[in-house]
C-alpha cells in the first residue's frame, strides 16, 4: 500500500476525502484492513483446484473460472436469459451474484465503499482507495474477458447500467489477467498500483454505521428491491441502528 490512514470518525473520512482525492478515485471497501485486493477466482478455495507441480497453473484457473461462468449462463435461464448477452455483461451479473471471476469490485462512490467495510466487520475495517486513470479502459473493444494485450495486467470495466444494483452501488471492476496476485503488487506501466488504505478502527465501525444510515446509504439502498429491505429493517430491529 502507497499511504495507510487510520480515520476516525465518519467527518473525518468525508473531509479527508475531499482533500486527497477526485472523481477519478475508485474505492473499495474492506470488512478487514488484513485482506488482499485479489480476485475471488484467484484466492485459496479455487487456487487449490488448479496446481500443477505444486505451482497454480493460470490456464486451469482460467478453464475453471469459464467453466462455472457457462453453467450459469446455462442454469440460470429460468430465472435471467443471459444467453444472448454480451461476454463482459455475463460476466457482470455473475460478480453480482458471488462467481469467483477475475473481476475486483469497486466503486466511484466513497459512501459505497464505507458500507461495505463496515457493514457486520468484526475488526479493523479499511477503504482502499485507487486512481482510475492508472488503466487502460478499452473493454469495449474487446471480444472476451481474456483478451488482455502484452502490456495491459490490469484493465478497468465499466459495466452497462444491466441491473439496479449497479446503479445503486455506482459499480466499476478491475479486470486482473492474474487473478492470484493483489492489485497493490502488481505492476502497472511499470512501477507498481498505486493503492492507499484508510483504516477504520473497531471501536468507530458503529458510528459510522449510524451516520452513513443517516446519510440514506444502508442495505436497502445497496441492495434495492424486497431482500434488502427486510434485511435493513430487521437490522434496526435488533438494533443495529438506533
Amino acid at each position: 500500500m502507497n499511504t495507510q490512514k487510520e480515520i476516525l470518525s465518519f467527518s473525518e473520512y468525508i473531509k479527508y476525502i475531499e482533500e486527497n482525492y477526485s472523481r477519478n478515485s475508485l474505492f473499495r471497501g474492506l470488512k478487514d484492513k488484513s485482506f488482499a485486493l485479489i480476485p475471488k477466482i484467484g484466492r485459496d478455495n479455487y487456487l487449490r483446484k488448479c496446481f500443477e507441480d505444486k505451482v497454480v497453473s493460470l490456464d486451469k484457473l482460467q478453464d475453471l473460472e469459464e467453466q462455472t461462468m457457462n453453467e450459469f449462463v446455462k442454469m440460470s435461464v429460468p430465472h435471467l436469459d443471459l444467453r444472448a448477452m454480451n461476454q463482459w455483461d455475463q460476466w457482470t451479473i455473475g460478480q453480482h451474484y458471488g462467481l469467483p471471476t477475475r473481476f475486483l469490485d469497486w466503486t466511484e462512490n466513497p459512501l459505497i465503499a464505507a458500507y461495505f467495510a463496515t457493514e457486520n466487520a468484526g475488526t479493523d475495517a479499511a477503504i482502499c482507495v485507487t486512481d482510475r486513470t492508472q488503466f487502460n479502459s478499452g473493454t469495449d473493444d474487446m471480444g472476451d474477458v481474456f483478451s488482455f494485450s502484452d502490456t495491459d495486467e490490469v484493465l478497468l470495466h465499466t459495466p452497462s447500467y444491466i441491473n439496479s444494483r449497479i446503479i445503486a452501488q455506482k459499480g466499476v471492476f478491475t479486470v486482473h489477467k492474474n487473478p492470484t496476485l493483489p492489485l497493490d503488487q502488481t505492476n502497472i506501466n511499470g512501477e507498481k498500483c498505486k493503492v492507499d488504505q484508510l483504516i477504520i478502527p473497531q471501536d468507530v465501525i458503529g458510528d459510522f454505521v449510524k451516520d452513513l444510515d443517516w446519510f440514506g446509504i444502508n442495505r436497502s439502498f445497496i441492495y434495492p428491491g424486497l431482500d434488502g429491505l427486510a434485511y435493513y429493517l430487521d437490522f434496526k430491529a435488533k438494533g443495529g441502528i438506533d
